[in-house]
């Protein structure tokens, strides 16, 4: 460095600083709880790696507005208070320890406290030292360290006194809510202390880390943690995230896009209810209780590391639930058929994803057919032959009509159940299995009966009446006979109708969609049954306000029959044919001149 240089340090703003704890790092002022439940774990855990046998606790001590929290751990010497509770982002984490088994690593933990008390006042005894020291930290950033009488324990205490605006989480059902929320997991016993009575809130052996646990106590402990009486639970375990937990299976269908609430804790300290990038977006069926030794979390400690080492655990976790079900193939078929039928979507994404599970479970997988939900068992066993259409729209159009003709046809609309009958294409080449499309059961409808020019004459009267819709007329016999008529078309004939419908619009675009039609444009078509009477009188009307009126009607009402949107223009035809209905039946009972 040049002469003329000086060197200087950063100064930090202790007020900003706080704020930015407050409002921005921590979601909520009550993760003081948290840290002080860190700080003191983490004293004990370095206590007891220099003595296996001590049995460490926390005590917590209310009185009136002021909170102590008090750890039996290795304590401080006057030089650690020095290097590491006045050295902002310096952890006093260190050794081995400080990698393996400690809870905090960023070091600003301690200013949280800060949030809700003018002043942290820490008064310490270490196991190295016979000495102990007080050490006041204020909320300008300056702190004041002097050397106390012996302290009668080893261990640490952190004095608090409530600033008016918080005085509500310093009460004693507050502290013990936050304690049992954030520290529930962790091994050690916590003790509330107010006036002369002592209260053990955790002893340090959660139920669901006992191996020993039945699964009646993890489904009790499930419905106390969640509110939910559970169908099922089972085991969770990863090597790589040194990751224990369970799975719990919701009782009712769930929806995919609502927020999912776990339980996730890191060395046995909550951190979040979210895992979102933890737990495959199949697993949403579960509510997971999770504490893992390996996984990072994020500078908040609110959410987990996406790295490697998650990665990794993320598979290991799906390996878990795809035993899970594999197992309950072997050893409770009836557990397993109700997990399937409330919650197939996500095992059919699974599927979809992972052969050996379509082997397994297909013939239990649900699908939506003309014919009611059926498994795939039952249909591939009742049907010789197998349709069905990725296109909802098509599915509405021939469902009615394909039932008639004693097809089944599989709606395939859903979220990967085109995926699904794909695989099972691929893996059952002795099934047949083709895709339909309504023109496929157009094609199919036997011809009409021709005597005469009637249906010809009809036909081109229909069309006149058609053409402002975009649809030309077909007549064909079909069953079943009380249906009068059946609109058709493919997607191609919808895209070129809308396009259609734009360019007689206002739609500024109209004229660009317009040139990009095809050549040769397809047009729905609305096919008249010539079996249904109503439309053999239809045929022989000479009335053409009649006519029209009645076409306009069966026209929409085939729109309505199939599922399609009707639109300003449709509906105000299918009112202006009732109009003419009223009039020309009104014209009956006039008395002629």
């Amino acid at each position: 460095m040049e002469d003329n240089q000086k060197q200087y340090q950063f100064q930090v703003n202790m007020k900003g600083m706080i704020e930015l704890l407050s409002e921005h790092i921590y979601s909520s002022p009550t993760v003081f709880i948290r840290e002080l439940l860190q700080n003191g774990m983490d004293a004990v855990t370095m206590r007891k790696g220099i003595d296996p046998t001590f049995i460490g606790q926390i005590t917590v001590t209310f009185n009136g507005d002021q909170l102590i929290f008090q750890d039996n751990g290795i304590g401080l010497t006057q030089d650690d208070v020095h290097q590491f509770l006045s050295v902002i982002g310096q952890s006093s984490k260190r050794g081995e320890l400080a990698d393996k088994d400690l809870i905090g690593k960023f070091g600003i933990g301690l200013l949280s406290c800060l949030v809700v008390s003018e002043t942290i006042v820490v008064e310490t005894r270490s196991l190295y030292k016979e000495e102990s020291v007080r050490w006041i930290g204020h909320a300008d950033g300056t702190y004041d360290v002097e050397q106390i009488d012996l302290l009668p324990e080893i261990g640490t205490k952190v004095i608090l006194n409530a600033k008016r605006a918080w005085r509500t989480l310093f009460k004693k059902s507050e502290v013990k809510e936050n304690i049992l929320f954030y520290g529930s997991a962790l091994p050690i016993a916590v003790s509330l202390v107010e006036e002369d009575t002592t209260e053990l809130i955790l002893d340090g052996n959660p139920v669901w880390l006992d191996p020993e646990s039945s699964k009646e106590d993890l489904l009790h402990y499930g419905k106390e943690v969640f509110k939910t009486k559970f169908l099922d639970v089972f085991r969770l375990e990863s090597t790589t995230g040194e990751l224990q937990g369970v799975a719990y299976i919701i009782p009712n269908k769930v929806n995919s896009s609502s927020t999912k609430e776990h339980k996730i804790f890191l060395k046995r300290m909550y951190l979040c209810d979210q895992a979102t990038n933890l737990l495959p977006e199949w697993t949403s069926f579960v509510r997971c209780i999770i504490n893992s030794n390996a996984l990072q979390p994020t500078a908040s400690r609110e959410s987990l590391m996406n790295n490697t080492v998650l990665q990794e655990t993320k598979k290991e976790l799906s390996e878990c639930f795809k035993d899970y079900l594999k197992t309950l193939s072997l050893t409770n078929i009836d557990v397993l058929e109700k997990i399937i039928s409330i919650h197939h979507i996500y095992i059919k994404s699974l599927a979809a994803i992972d052969t050996e599970i379509m082997k397994m479970f297909e013939d239990y997988l649900p699908f939506e057919t003309n014919q009611g939900l059926m498994s795939f068992g039952m249909i591939k066993e009742s049907y010789r032959e197998i349709y069905y259409t990725p296109s909802l729209d098509d599915y509405r159009q021939i469902r009615r009509i394909a039932g008639s003709q004693k097809k089944l046809v599989i709606n395939a609309a859903y979220s990967y159940e085109t995926d699904l009958i794909d695989k099972i294409k691929r893996l059952n080449s002795d099934l047949i299995i083709e895709k339909i499309a309504p023109n496929d059961i157009l094609q199919e409808f036997e011809a009409a009966i021709v005597k005469d020019d009637t249906i010809h004459e009809f036909v081109n009267k229909a069309n006149a009446v058609l053409k402002k819709h975009y649809c030309k007329a077909e007549v064909k016999r079909f069953e079943p006979k009380d249906t009068t008529a059946i609109y058709i078309a493919n997607e191609d004939a919808l895209s070129s109708k809308n396009i259609q419908s734009l360019s007689e619009s206002a739609n500024p675009f109209a004229s660009t969609l317009k040139h990009f039609k095809k050549q040769e444009e397809v047009m729905p078509t609305l096919c008249f049954n010539q079996q249904n009477e109503l439309v053999e009188k239809i045929m022989v009307i000479d009335d053409q306000e009649l006519f029209e009126a009645l076409i306009n009607v069966l026209y929409v009402q085939s729109l309505m029959l199939g599922g399609y949107t009707i639109n300003k223009r449709e509906m105000d035809t299918f009112n202006d044919a009732l109009y003419q209905f009223m009039i020309l039946g009104m014209s009956s009972f006039l008395p002629k001149i």
